[in-house]
């Protein structure tokens, strides 16, 4: 099917990033993300809802 993505596309696609210099790549090298996870997951707290679907960002 034309313009469907492959299964090895996005990883592709990431390797190619990272060979060219990916600004987020280093980005991620100096800072380090983690110390805001306790501050996001407060903010995006959402109300229960029931089960069902994925949770909309990684909370581990």
């Amino acid at each position: 099917m034309a313009g469907q993505p492959g299964f090895f596309d996005l990883s592709d696609r990431y390797e190619a990033l990272s060979a060219a210099g990916d600004p987020l790549e280093r980005l991620a090298g100096v800072v380090d993300f983690e110390v805001f996870r306790g501050a996001l997951i407060a903010a995006l707290r959402r109300s229960v809802r029931g089960k069902g679907g994925r949770p909309p960002f990684d909370r581990s």
